[in-house]
């Protein structure tokens, strides 16, 4: 081989590619050979995913015989695309993604995965096309992906994306944040996901909740069916980049429904997330909402099912307390003033309390969240049905401290899974639940029902029995960067102001 992967001593064939090498040598090229002044990361993971999407589409078109797929975009793209540079490159994938991510067609109902993947797509500025072109050429073309082991194409997606954090974080208009995986493991294995079930995610972001709860499914073994994963997010550029992450993922074809939609999930009175072919319904949900946002605000007037309108944590909380179905198992991600505010908050604490078995609560490491400075939580809970007898649902709820004497960051402390293994040990006991001891750890701790119920507005701003200990407000250069960020954000609501004066 000429160029890009196959190149040089100790040559590798695609087949064994890992998902560090792909990622690594992507990143090589991103750093020597485009400006990564006018292109940012994410923008780079993207284009990579839209010329994957071509080229697998095409090498699937190419196989032999009943193993041959119809392509989902016009016949020859991919080897029209490789031919054009200039201008003529940049018409060739506008004209592309203005078809592609328009809606599908009743008669192209192969084109919905397709509609989400380039919906408001738009290529790299036109004098960046020289640098477009040596990407399609030299590190995409010469190779054939469809050679690549699947669980190792999935990863070096995943790889990438997470080396976007900082370009993720800045998107706070939606509110987006990235989840760090060995937390996400710990949760999937906390909620026993296995390759039975049906897991969603409403706020799904770049859809690592999905992909997490995929591995493990994996790992199970059995037949995954194709409406085994979905997902919604409101950031057209969050559902492009999860349809990908799990396209690459599970090699599922590119002519299916689409496993993501653009929606805002709150607006869905009667469904927790739902595809339009998916006729099962979930059993597993993961969540980890906005905790605020700039943009999209809670519209009180929106849904009249809720038991109080609140933020955005609080309304997810109930939003699928209400929408999922008995025996959902769910997880989701909350802010402390979720587990102690008053007015919405309270409503909600109280009500999930009486109709859902809130089992588990988690409390996270402080520094999780790169830039957010936001302490967070995870409450685990089954849908359950109102007991005839007037009884609450939960029987009691157990807290896991994880965050006493804990602080992570992203880059110097990272979370690791075996910061979890203790955590999943107790709550996990081989007697199942009811073999659950508060005797085991001193970051563990039972509250009944009825102490939870009495406390005032239902408090869960539990303590386990670790000696309190002074709150660690992180790393200094991580404050200065969320004072930075709260900043810019009075300033562009004062520029608001500003402009709306005579």
């Amino acid at each position: 081989m000429a160029n890009g992967f196959g190149n040089g001593n100790g040559a590798r064939r695609e087949e064994h590619w890992t998902g560090k090498y792909i990622a690594d040598r992507l990143w090589k090229f991103y750093s020597e050979k485009t400006s990564t002044r006018a292109i940012t990361r994410l923008q780079f993971v993207e284009h990579v995913g839209y010329l994957l999407f071509l080229k697998l589409d095409h090498e699937r078109a190419q196989r032999a015989g009943r193993f041959a797929r119809k392509p989902v975009a016009p016949v020859d793209t991919w080897p029209d695309l490789v031919l054009l540079s200039g201008d003529a490159l940049h018409n060739g994938l506008n004209t592309l993604m203005d078809e592609l991510g328009a809606p599908a067609p009743a008669e192209r109902p192969d084109r919905q995965t397709a509609s989400v993947v380039f919906r408001d797509a738009q290529p790299w500025g036109l004098n960046r096309m020289a640098e477009l072109t040596k990407l399609v050429v030299e590190e995409i073309d010469p190779y054939h992906w469809s050679s690549v082991r699947q669980t190792e194409l999935g990863d070096a997606f995943s790889r990438m994306l997470r080396d976007c954090r900082d370009d993720i974080d800045l998107k706070i208009e939606t509110g987006q944040t990235l989840t760090p995986q060995p937390v996400l493991t710990a949760i999937t294995r906390m909620l026993g996901v296995h390759s039975g079930d049906i897991v969603i995610d409403p706020a799904c972001g770049t859809g690592s909740t999905l992909i997490a709860a995929y591995n493990l499914m994996l790992s199970k073994g059995g037949h995954l069916p194709p409406g085994s994963l979905a997902g919604a997010d409101l950031d057209p550029q969050m559902c492009r980049l999860a349809t990908m992450n799990i396209l690459l993922h599970t090699g599922r074809p590119f002519s299916d429904p689409a496993p993501i939609q653009l929606a805002d999930t709150l607006a869905r009175r009667s469904t927790p997330v739902m595809r339009a072919d998916l006729t099962v319904a979930p059993t597993v949900a993961i969540c980890n909402p906005p905790f605020k946002s700039s943009g999209v605000q809670p519209d009180a007037d929106m849904r009249d099912d809720f038991w109080a309108y609140g933020d955005f944590p609080t309304n997810f909380l109930q939003h699928l307390a209400i929408t999922l179905p008995q025996g959902a198992r769910a997880a989701v991600f909350v802010p402390d003033g979720v587990l102690f505010g008053g007015g919405a908050a309270a409503t909600v604490r109280q009500v999930l309390l009486k109709n859902c078995d809130v089992h588990t609560l988690l409390r996270l490491p402080t520094g999780l969240f790169h830039r957010k400075g936001v302490k967070s939580n995870i409450l685990f809970f089954t849908k359950s049905a109102p007991k005839p007898s007037g009884e609450p649902a939960t029987q009691s709820l157990w807290v896991y401290d994880a965050r006493t004497g804990n602080h992570h960051t992203d880059t110097g402390n990272p979370v690791t899974e075996a910061d979890f293994d203790e955590f999943l040990s107790v709550c996990l006991p081989e007697g199942g639940f009811a073999a659950r001891d508060e005797r085991v750890s001193k970051r563990f701790r039972r509250y009944s029902v009825e102490e939870l119920l009495a406390r005032p507005k239902a408090d869960l701003h539990l303590p386990a029995y670790l000696a309190p200990e002074m709150d660690h407000f992180g790393d200094p250069k991580d404050m200065a960067l969320q004072v930075a960020g709260q900043l810019d954000e009075a300033a562009r609501h004062f520029r608001e102001v500003a402009r709306a004066l005579p």
